[in-house]
C-alpha cells in the first residue's frame, strides 16, 4: 500500500520497556476512551507491544487503507501517536 508508507507512527510519551515483549500492558484509559475506535485501540496495542518502536501501520495488514488512515487519525488527534519520519 504505497500512499501509507508516510504514516509511520510511534505512541506519546515515555513507556517502560516490558522485559518481556509478550507481555505488555495496555493503560485502561485508552482502552475505554470512548473516542477511540476498535481499530484505533487494536493499532494502539500493536505500537506499545513494538516496544515503542515506530510502525509502519500498513505492513502486512489485511485491513482497507482507508481504515487504517482513519485508525492512524484517531490516535493522533487523541494525543495517542505521532507521526514520525523513518
Amino acid at each position: 500500500m504505497t500512499s501509507g508508507r508516510s504514516d509511520w507512527i510511534a505512541p506519546t510519551g515515555v513507556r517502560a520497556v516490558e522485559v518481556d515483549a509478550l507481555d505488555t500492558a495496555i493503560p485502561d484509559s485508552a482502552l475505554s476512551d470512548p473516542r477511540l475506535s476498535l481499530a484505533a485501540k487494536g493499532l494502539y496495542a500493536l505500537l506499545l507491544a513494538y516496544q515503542s518502536q515506530p510502525i509502519d501501520p500498513y505492513d502486512d495488514a489485511i485491513e482497507d487503507e482507508a481504515d487504517i488512515r482513519a485508525a492512524i487519525e484517531e490516535l493522533i488527534e487523541s494525543g495517542y501517536a505521532v507521526r514520525v519520519e523513518r
